[in-house]
């Protein structure tokens, strides 16, 4: 009783290995192959056995679940997430693939002066072996473009397009290819000294390579630690075909992996690991030392050119017929599952006769063997399979590949169904699914697809012996045979399997093929869609409903006083917090107006105005608008104005109308003392260095820094000089810190001069602040010399107190156009205005609370409206022409 299944499990292992031919297998075949001539119920159980054997797995369906459930690693897809910890297995990628890699060092570091953890720095390991570099990376959901022409200067390597905002990067990597002897030196600059995971100088990766991702922190790209994806590029290989010492034509050496070139060819791929993949003398995975005559060079060397054979794309173009890419770990890999994960992405079959490696792409060859009817032994018995079981038939396939342009994650292929097919299986739908772990390629899994259902279909197997002039078959061979009895004529089929027995008899498994079976074309494929990856991000908000006019600034009379600029916008837009504006002098595209501080509300315009806004002035201005949230908006187009020529002459000014210009000009002062100290360091040069300079940039820098004590001296000089302009700027910042409390001294210079303005300009600011307490000060000097007039300014500043209460005083002397006319002026802000000789008898003059106080006066013409007394006893009102007196 217990025969049978005996004989059952032990043929079916036997005949579903590729691997066969070696003699201890022919030799047990043999023996289940004698009780065929026993008779009586051991050569009927016998007959079973074999028959049963014979039909499983000789189709590339079928091997293609077998080798599933033989291997005791289950073929894996892209490994799309990092992997942590020492206990990780090392692994190297073949052919075109992406991993995910294992991180080796991850820690955050940021610039002097700026936030401490400002940028992230993750090490992942991509390769136990040497590898040549990456293609492309995936960040989280989006595909990152690497600009390999722009690296950064401090060597944290390439930004990343995707991850640049106006203008600033927030993602950088490069790639260590292995081949270093000494430690990372930007690693151990930037983690050297870290005290608890310090990047030590002994941490060099050997063989290993590695990729160092840099990150920038910026909620609105990453909304925590970015995961990142890398694709890789082909690992250079041994191709045969390259090396005139091995039948083929070139300067490839087995022994010189220097002279090796990057291959993703399935049959190039597989010869490697069969005759094994090193690391210098060190063996990693595969075969140890083959000879190469195992692999005869004709047939893989075939093989490698069948998959390089280009062929027809959907919608033109061509490409090779099959490529691969596998990520392999040699701690847990079979050699042989791997091999077969290769082989099955080229409908390939590998056979190992009499010690010797050869393998099949594709469409089998033409018929090497011929035969009739009567060359079959009739002494030795037959069997004849000519369908499967109901179980083992399919007429519809779908399968699973990685796709790269979904972030490497498996996808569904297009199914092939047939409805002619299912009508001859009982309108049954009878499905098979693969899965091509190592074929990131969407058309090549179609076309191995429809060669796998259509040569599925070619359902024929025979069993029988064939006379000793059979001996050279091999498997993968192809037979033609011309059968009365089976209606064949010169049919084709191809050799699975052939056991020589003691007599030189050959029993052979053959199974009808058709080369048509693999034919390609690109009206065979299919449509394939691919999702979305990516951040879905809210589009753009644009400025709507723009407008910009001239207008004026009216006086309690409603006379003209001063010329302005109203702007306007679309009304009720969703999510509008305020309105940033832009105004600029066209004729020389300088910015003088620039605020978001407008709100957002009715009736939707606005009037802008200044001491920048001249008359009779053409004016450019554009409008953007600030959202609450952080969608990105657009700015509107530049519109053109020109102010009315409204004249300002002393008459029609009143002293209302000074004291607001005063008061702005004393706003304006702070407003540029916040400009120059409010600033960190880098934002200063940030701001002073000129975008698209092409003259001579110099800078030099002195640094002390001790603990939480930093002194240093930055000076920085700049020129340019093109047709119509010619820049000189300089800028000086000394600045000392201990902890919190900070002194700073700020020199800016600026000589500027076009076709038609000069402008000259010297700032310097200094403060000191401990604990939020600060006292500052600015001096300005400033001349401007243009087509609407000249104007010269001396101006000083002091401010001093905290955040929430602080004290200021100043004042200026100005000459300044209006109206076409020169005009001069002094202004003084100050509790007291004290004005004495130092050595007067009597009191000086004090303006203090709003009056003007003097102790003894020598005028010769008073003009007033009213004389009254201090104590009130006497008023004498002019305007009134009365005198009256009071007791």
């Amino acid at each position: 009783m217990r025969t049978l299944p005996f004989l059952l499990i032990f043929a079916m292992a036997l005949l579903s290995a590729d691997y066969a031919h070696a003699e201890p297998i022919s030799t047990a075949i043999a023996a289940i192959a004698g009780l065929l001539s026993a008779g009586g119920a051991a050569g009927a159980i016998a007959q079973l056995a074999l028959g049963l054997a014979l039909s499983y797995g000789v189709g590339l369906i079928e091997k293609a679940r077998a080798e599933k459930r033989q291997s005791r690693v289950e073929a894996r897809g892209v490994t799309l997430e990092v992997r942590m910890g020492d206990d990780q297995p090392a692994s190297f990628v073949v052919g075109t693939y992406a991993t995910a890699g294992i991180r080796k060092y991850i820690g955050t570091w940021g610039k002097a002066g700026e936030t401490p953890n400002a940028y992230l720095t993750d090490v992942l390991e991509l390769s136990c072996i040497p590898h040549p570099g990456i293609s492309g990376i995936w960040i989280d959901d989006t595909k990152g473009t690497i600009l390999w022409n722009e690296p950064h200067s401090d060597g944290r390597g390439y930004p990343i397009e995707e991850f640049r905002v106006d203008g600033k990067d927030y993602a950088w990597v490069r790639f260590v290819n292995g081949t270093q002897t000494v430690a990372d030196p930007w690693l151990v600059e930037k983690f050297g000294g870290h005290a608890e995971r310090p990047f030590k100088s002994t941490m060099i990766g050997r063989g290993v390579a590695f990729a160092v991702v840099t990150f920038r922190y910026n909620t609105e790209k990453f909304g925590g630690l970015p995961a990142c994806l890398f694709e890789m590029l082909p690992m250079p290989l041994y191709d045969l075909r390259k090396d005139s010492t091995n039948g083929g034509s070139g300067t490839q050496r087995w022994n010189d992996p220097s002279t090796w070139e990057p291959s993703d060819n399935n049959a190039v791929v597989d010869y490697n690991i069969i005759r094994g993949i090193y690391y210098g003398d060190e063996w990693i995975f595969g075969g140890q030392n083959l000879a190469a005559f195992r692999l005869p060079a004709s047939n893989w060397i075939a093989a490698a050119n069948e998959c390089d054979r280009l062929v027809d794309k959907a919608g033109g173009g061509q490409e090779k017929q099959f490529r691969c890419g596998y990520e392999i770990k040699p701690a847990d890999d079979e050699p042989l599952a791997v091999l077969d994960e290769i082989r099955k992405g080229c409908n390939g079959r590998i056979a190992e006769v009499g010690g010797t490696f050869k393998m099949l792409v594709g469409a089998p060859g033409a018929a090497v063997y011929s035969f009739a009817d009567d060359d079959i032994l009739v002494t030795e018995d037959q069997s004849f399979e000519p369908f499967p079981s109901l179980s083992e038939t399919h007429n519809g396939i779908e399968a699973t590949y990685p796709e790269p342009a979904e972030k490497w994650a498996s996808k569904d292929a297009p199914a092939r169904y047939s409805s002619a097919l299912e009508a001859e299986d009982g309108d049954r739908r009878l499905l098979t699914g693969v899965k091509f772990a190592a074929v990131p390629f969407g058309r090549q899994v179609q076309a191995l697809m429809k060669a796998m259902i259509e040569e599925e279909r070619r359902f024929r197997v025979h069993l029988f012996h064939l006379p000793p002039d059979a001996f050279p078959l091999e498997p993968n061979d192809v037979v033609a045979w011309t059968s009365t009895r089976n209606g064949y004529s010169n049919k084709k089929f191809l050799v699975d399997r052939i056991f020589g027995k003691l007599t030189f008899n050959q029993l052979v498994a053959l199974k009808e093929i058709d080369p048509s079976d693999y034919s390609w074309s690109g009206t065979d494929e299919l449509p394939t869609d691919t999702g979305w990856l990516g951040p879905i991000e809210p589009p753009a908000q644009p400025m709507t409903g723009w407008s910009v006019q001239p207008d004026a600034i009216k006086d309690a009379a409603g006379g003209d006083r001063r010329p302005a600029i109203r702007v306007g916008c679309a009304a009720d837009l969703d999510d509008v917090r305020s309105v940033r504006v832009q105004a600029r002098v066209k004729a020389t595209a300088a910015v003088v107006f620039d605020s978001d501080a407008t709100r957002y509300e009715g009736p939707y315009q606005w009037v802008i105005s200044g001491a920048w806004c001249l008359p009779a002035t053409t004016f450019e201005v554009r409008g953007k608008l600030i959202p609450n949230s952080t969608r990105v908006t657009e700015w509107s187009d530049w519109l053109e104005v020109t102010t009315y020529d409204i004249a300002i002459t002393d008459v029609l000014v009143g002293l209302a109308e000074v004291r607001d210009d005063v008061r702005n000009r004393f706003a304006e002062l702070q407003g540029e003392m916040d400009n120059v100290l409010r600033r960190s360091i880098e934002e200063i040069l940030d701001t002073f260095s000129l975008e698209g300079a092409v003259g001579q940039v110099q800078r030099e820098q002195l640094r002390a820094e001790v603990g939480s004590a930093l002194a240093q001296i930055i000076e920085e000089r700049r020129v340019r000089a093109t047709e119509t302009e010619a820049l000189a700027q300089s800028i000086t910042i000394l600045s000392a810190g201990v902890a919190s409390n900070l002194a700073r001294i700020i020199t800016e210079e600026t000589a500027r001069a076009t076709g038609d303005s000069a402008l000259a300009s010297s700032i310097t600011a200094v403060s000191a602040d401990v604990n939020g307490r600060f006292a500052e000060g600015l001096v300005k000097f400033e001349a401007v010399s243009a087509p609407s007039g000249v104007d010269a300014r001396f101006s000083v500043l002091l401010r001093a107190g905290t955040s929430q209460s602080f004290k200021t005083s100043g004042f200026f002397v100005e000459l300044y156009t209006e109206g076409g006319t020169q005009k001069s002026r002094m202004a003084v802000q100050a509790d007291q205005f004290v004005v004495s000789s130092g050595n007067d008898r009597h009191y000086p003059m004090v303006f203090q609370n709003g009056e003007l106080v003097l102790a003894i006066a020598n005028i010769g013409t008073v003009n007033s409206g009213r004389l009254l007394a201090l104590n009130s006893k006497v008023d004498f009102n002019l305007n009134a022409g009365t005198l009256e007196f009071y007791s």
